[in-house]
């Protein structure tokens, strides 16, 4: 047997020759035994066939339809899907006490490490990072400081917020502005979503083209093996 160049690459020759081997050892053992005669591997087999020539259609109507160019027509008309919104990467100190909250601001204007204070002060889990709890949209963040977060420039810090849970300190340290994803960017979810619409589609077309009623009375006498 020779395999095409490509399909060698990474494949352990021997394991795979050793496997046909065996294979062939049993395939002959179960011939002996008369198992391809049998009705159980008769109606695999018919099973087998089903399912292949099933897949084989949608193969081919799909290698039509599933084009790169019907995928671009499908991103245009469901763009507004792939938006991504408005987000802000933050760090924050949490402290219990407003007075702590305000000796802390004032070390952070003075010049002190912001990361290295959140790791000392704060009583976030943050903390460990330095206060970074990455990006975050508006519905993601804490209604308490949505507004301060999204109106304060990059590298700026918040005067001290109060919440349930104490004081605030919040530093913006990144601004991502809403957009719209590339087709490129999300190609392999689009090829994905337009495969299954396609699919349903015709799925719906060919029921629709004949006469289906199932009978709840035969159904539940409907045996699955």
């Amino acid at each position: 047997m020779i395999l095409p160049e490509r399909s060698c690459k990474g494949i352990d020759k021997e394991k795979f020759l050793n496997k046909l081997i065996d294979e062939e050892l049993i395939l002959r053992e179960a011939q002996q035994l008369n198992l391809h005669e049998k009705e159980d591997y008769k109606n695999r087999v018919e099973a087998f066939k089903r399912e292949l020539l099933v897949d084989l259609y949608f193969q081919q109507y799909l290698k039509e339809r599933n084009t790169e160019e019907n995928q671009k027509k499908y991103y245009e008309e469901k763009k507004e899907k792939y938006t991504s919104p408005e987000m802000v990467r933050i760090s924050i100190i949490l402290v219990k006490k407003e007075d702590e909250a305000r000796e802390i601001l004032k070390k952070v204007q003075e010049g002190e490490d912001f990361a290295k204070l959140a790791e000392k002060y704060s009583k976030d889990s943050s903390a460990k990072k330095g206060g970074d709890v990455g990006f975050r949209a508006k519905k993601a963040l804490r209604k308490e400081f949505v507004d301060a977060a999204f109106s304060m420039k990059t590298m700026a810090i918040s005067n001290p917020i109060k919440t349930g849970d104490g004081y605030f300190i919040i530093k913006v340290t990144d601004h991502q502005k809403e957009r719209i994803a590339t087709f490129e960017e999300v190609e392999p979810k689009i090829a994905s979503e337009y495969m299954n619409k396609i699919l349903a589609e015709r799925i719906s077309e060919l029921r629709n083209a004949v006469n289906i009623r199932i009978d709840s009375s035969e159904l539940k006498n409907l045996k699955i093996e």
